[in-house]
């Protein structure tokens, strides 16, 4: 029966077309806008820019179309896209304060595929905190606090579930669902309760435990390509080109009429030969925090030292390319349960209701279903620039009922195990991007120097304690729910609930995973010597140049990273069809 099933979904994803109609192979010599970069927001701003507008825009992606591929819409082959060719898996330097993956070569994910990281994230989606963009203004992000971004969430997304707060968006592009929910999600529920912790819709409120919404329909993944330049192509196929398998390498300048350098077209990789393409209007980078600092750095634009150590020329001396990187390093945790009912695991009966109806545990990547976001006492400590302090949460706890391999030593006492991911949502721990070499397919070196503040070591301990609470409730003890202890920690010491600071501290510097970078080329004012771009996405110093992903981020959010680069993208529509006088 599970064969035929597996089959059954693999033969029903192949049937369609193994060439892309939306993909060109006859690029133009000049187009009014270049977008670099398929992902959340550059996806959303090339389907802005070339809808009903009288623009040409020319799409550039690194990776390969995702249209003929079996595992990008499925939940199911989360794990599978994660280990695959269409993630980048970067390379990360040697940490000095942590680890990541013990016992592996530690690797950074990023989508390699139309889509960008929205065709192999978790799905989750979520906007995070307001007091996170009335942050982003204290930081000189002007025109970006919550009253101002607020509607451009709404206007992308579109709840396919009446469930879902009213906050939510309806009629945008970008289907929205709540996460199936399990047994093990009830649990928690009732568990949450008895220490006090409410429940929420984080549309609403932030702080409590919440259903997870995902990027999914009918069981399947909404990604950026699928959501906004998939629907309606044909509409916009003259006005709208895209090229995958294009690694752009370069941005041109000339000198303007103001005497200021101006981008005039890039240059990129594709199947091993160089092409060139000019913009008679805007050049927009939206390849990712990662990525983006790398190109601009390429193409002479970042800190001179460092640039001139690359012996590349310096068109604008910006020392906060590829500095102020800021991620959520999170740790996997788990815990054994007694119950195998609480801890879901793919059985041929879930495949069979995933293929059949696209509901059960496996609608949702690892089954997660169940988020908290808590504040420490911590909370306003790590945004060093704020004079305020902005109540947003400090840790996030995700749940889900996945049954799979301990990451560090498997326990034999126990079959079954839930995993959850904590992570600290406002570190004070900043790294940086830099260039490996001029070659534009090596990566970068990328530095994000986790834990390097004590702060964060601390919130992170907090976080600890706020599960031990979970653990010693009524509702979870009644399934057993215990943390697996590591050996390295001295684990065997600390079966038991309340456990030692020292325990968590050797936990959170042993073990780690990230996954939301940002930051790296941020919104600013005109006296931050540490700004990239103006409050318009523009980079500074230059002309027809402006960069639209989470690199722009002042500071990171209270949230995964997907919603806000799709709020982002629409706004930086919004503001280039202001400034150039285009139909909305």
């Amino acid at each position: 029966m599970l064969k035929s099933t597996l089959v059954a979904l693999l033969l029903t994803l192949l049937a369609r077309k193994s060439y892309d109609p939306m993909i060109t192979n006859d690029v133009s010599e000049e187009y009014d806008f270049i977008v670099v970069g398929a992902g959340a927001s550059g996806a959303v701003v090339a389907r802005g820019l070339s809808d009903k507008t009288g623009m040409t825009v020319l799409l550039l992606e690194a990776g390969e179309s995702d249209y003929n591929n079996p595992l990008v819409p499925s939940a199911i082959k989360y794990g599978e896209l994660q280990q695959s060719p269409y993630n980048w898996n970067y390379d990360v330097a040697k940490q000095k304060y942590s680890l990541l993956e013990i016992g592996k070569n530690a690797k950074y994910p990023g989508g390699k595929i139309l889509g960008g990281s929205t065709a192999i994230n978790g799905m989750n989606y979520v906007r995070g905190s307001p007091h996170d963009y009335d942050s982003w203004e204290d930081h000189g992000a002007k025109g970006w606090n919550w009253k101002d971004v607020e509607p451009f969430f709404r206007k992308n997304e579109n709840s396919v579930d009446d469930k879902m707060s009213e906050k939510a968006g309806r009629g945008g592009l970008l289907n929205i669902s709540i996460s199936y929910e399990n047994p093990f999600t009830a649990k928690l529920k009732t568990a949450a309760k008895e220490i006090g912790i409410r429940e929420v819709d984080y549309f609403d409120e932030i702080e409590g435990i919440s259903r997870f919404v995902c990027t999914r329909y009918k069981g399947l993944r909404q990604s950026s390509s699928e959501a906004f330049l998939r629907s309606g192509y044909k509409e916009r196929q003259k006005s709208l080109h895209i090229v995958t398998n294009a690694l752009v390498s370069k941005i041109h300048f000339v000198t303007g009429t103001s005497g200021k350098q101006k981008a005039t077209g890039v240059s990129f990789i594709e199947d091993g030969k160089i092409g060139n393409v000019k913009a008679r209007k805007e050049i927009i980078l939206s390849a990712g925090a990662l990525r983006t600092p790398q190109i601009l750095m390429l193409s002479g634009i970042g800190p001179k030292n460092h640039l001139e150590e690359m012996e590349i020329e310096v068109v604008s001396d910006l020392p906060g390319v590829g500095a102020n990187f800021q991620d959520h390093f999170g740790h996997f945790v788990h815990h054994a349960i007694e119950d195998s009912q609480f801890a879901s695991h793919t059985t041929p009966e879930s495949i069979t209701e995933y293929i059949m109806n696209g509901t059960g545990h496996n609608s949702a990547a690892l089954g997660g279903s169940v988020v908290l976001h808590h504040r420490t006492k911590y909370f306003g400590t790590n945004v060093s620039l704020s004079n305020k302090k902005r109540p947003f949460p400090s840790i996030q706890a995700l749940f889900t009922s996945a049954n799979i391999p301990v990451v560090f030593e498997p326990t034999k006492n126990h079959t079954f195990h839930t995993l959850l991911l904590l992570a600290v949502l406002h570190p004070k721990s900043k790294g940086e991007i830099r260039l490996k070499s001029t070659n534009p397919t090596d990566q970068p070196i990328i530095d994000p120097n986790y834990l390097s503040e004590e702060d964060d070591i601390k919130m992170y301990i907090e976080g600890f304690r706020k599960l031990e609470e979970f653990e010693m409730t009524k509702a979870m003890k009644e399934i057993g729910f215990r943390l697996v202890t590591p050996q390295v920690c001295n684990g065997s010491l600390y079966t038991n609930p309340p456990r030692p600071d020292e325990f968590y501290r050797c936990y959170v510097k042993s073990f780690g995973y990230a996954a939301h970078a940002c930051c790296t080329a941020k919104i600013g004012q005109e006296g931050d010597e540490m700004a990239v771009v103006d409050e318009r996405l523009r980079v500074r110093h230059v002309e027809g140049l402006r960069v639209a992903d989470a690199s722009v981020m002042p500071h990171v959010t209270s949230s995964n990273t997907q919603a806000p680069c799709y709020m982002i993208g629409r706004k930086a529509s919004k503001m280039m069809k202001q400034d150039w006088n285009m139909n909305e």
